[in-house]
């Protein structure tokens, strides 16, 4: 009795321990049955849910951040500086032998830019190009921008005023304006700009310069961006920065591809060449008018090309600059009218590169803090790439960036995300887009855009000894 009674707690643990006294079966067995699958499925889980697939993603994501950076940094610091061109031949004194140099036509298209539109043209007028114009366009404004307008062109008379009061249909408004300044101007080339870009005076005489001797039709330029705050900062230097890798504006001097540049700050285009393509009455509806206009001018086998006019040292003042809004909730407004134009005014693109947007954004900072051990190294590695690429970007087009702001990076894209899918939420709720008072349904501009689209992609890819070739 007392073995049998010994015997039988024994016989419990054995099977406590995982032996089969009834089967005959040894501890093997339960242990495939029942330990390993749960040891494997935690070690599957712990280390490929969250180690190995954390790896794998996150050396995907270091070699896509390599390459996009990779060639957006080296393609950008290939780019000229109008700074380093050699100095115009020509000056307000030149000599009266000799031939003249080419006569410029400066198209500004206001509306209701009474803050800016003044220093804007003030600073164009002091330009030392000697052969300039200013065509100042009024497009229906309704505050003082007018009367600004007539006392400036009343001091200086290479300045005239057109003053317009209405829009044709099929026209937006800014189109409208800037066709209209360009059919009354005079020059040899015609300048598209802004009217809240201030520029040096040897700005326009380097530009013409470097575009003549590099045997250009159309030359855009970057200028130096002004943004108050850290937000905004870091905002407009990712949304630049998310644009150029998009873009490829620094292939848009070779032809041999279709890559092409146009910035609405600075768009210096030789007038055959303008009026080659159909000047703005060939993107009547287009939103993004200066990308189109270099997309058109590309597509048609003009010469063209980027150059960057920001800070060439951080003391020294930059030959153009540029102040898009004064804080980021008005820059999220601002591009409410074109953001959804960038994807051809269609949801499910918007709906896509949202989502991968967003994860762009969670991913490197989710990798770098959940990823077990070394393996978040390719998280952190990405990161810190990005965030160097964010600071060189932001030093290039604005002087000052502290290396600290290039961290913000993931709330950047989590703001540019939210631009573009608002942009997109009011258009389709508005059944179209409203811009500068006047609303443009969404049915015409998506049948706009598709026909620029064809077009444009309709365009043979040219030879690159076509470089060489004789200009149109």
């Amino acid at each position: 009795m007392r073995r049998a009674a010994a015997a039988q707690p024994a016989t419990g643990g054995a099977r406590a321990r995982g032996w089969d006294w009834i089967s005959g079966r040894a501890r093997v067995q339960n242990i495939a049955m029942l330990e390993v699958p749960r040891v494997l499925e935690r070690w599957l889980w712990s280390f490929w849910a969250l180690g190995g697939v954390a790896w794998l993603c996150g050396v995907a994501w270091l070699v896509g951040v390599g390459v996009a950076v990779g060639r957006a940094t080296t393609g950008f610091a290939r780019l000229p500086r109008l700074a380093d061109a050699p100095r115009a031949p020509w000056s307000t004194d030149e000599a009266a032998e000799g031939p003249p140099p080419p006569m410029v036509s400066v198209v500004v298209a206001a509306r209701n830019e009474a803050a800016t539109v003044a220093p804007a043209l003030t600073s164009i007028l002091a330009s030392d190009h000697p052969r300039l114009e200013v065509v100042a366009v009024d497009d229906r404004s309704t505050d003082g921008t007018g009367a600004i307008l007539e006392a400036l062109a009343e001091r200086d008379a290479r300045m005239r005023v057109l003053r317009l009061s209405g829009v044709p249909e099929g026209w937006l408004g800014k189109t409208h304006a800037l066709q209209r300044g360009a059919e009354v101007a005079a020059g040899d080339w015609l300048l598209f700009t802004d009217a809240d870009v201030r520029f040096a005076p040897t700005a326009i005489r380097r530009a013409l310069a470097f575009a003549e001797r590099a045997r250009l039709d159309h030359l855009t330029a970057l200028p130096a961006m002004i943004a108050p705050g850290p937000a905004l900062r870091v905002y407009v230097v990712w949304m630049l920065f998310v644009f150029t890798v998009w873009q490829r504006p620094w292939q848009a001097s070779r032809m041999d591809c279709r890559a092409s540049a146009g910035f609405g700050a600075f768009n210096l285009v030789r007038r055959d060449a303008y009026w080659g393509v159909g000047g703005h009455a060939a993107m009547r509806l287009s939103l993004a008018d200066d990308v189109v206009l270099g997309g058109l001018l590309k597509a048609a086998g003009y010469r063209q090309t980027l150059v960057v006019a920001a800070h060439v040292r951080r003391t020294d003042p930059p030959l153009m600059q540029l102040q898009w809004y004064a804080d980021l909730p008005s820059a999220v407004r601002g591009f409410e009218k074109n953001a959804f134009a960038m994807f051809g005014f269609q949801a499910w693109a918007v709906a896509i590169c949202a989502a991968l947007g967003l994860a762009c954004a969670v991913l490197p900072i989710a990798g770098s803090v959940l990823a077990p051990g070394w393996r978040r190294m390719p998280w952190i590695a990405g990161y810190l790439l990005t965030a160097w690429s964010v600071v060189y970007a932001g030093r290039a087009v604005m002087g000052r960036f502290p290396w600290t702001y290039g961290l913000l990076f993931p709330a950047a894209q989590a703001s540019l995300v939210w631009t573009v899918v608002r942009s997109a939420w009011i258009s389709l709720r508005r059944g179209g887009v409203r811009w500068r008072d006047t609303f443009y349904p969404l049915d015409a501009l998506r049948a706009a855009d598709r026909a620029l689209r064809a077009e444009l992609e309709s365009a043979p890819v040219r030879q690159a000894e076509d470089l060489f070739a004789p200009r149109h």
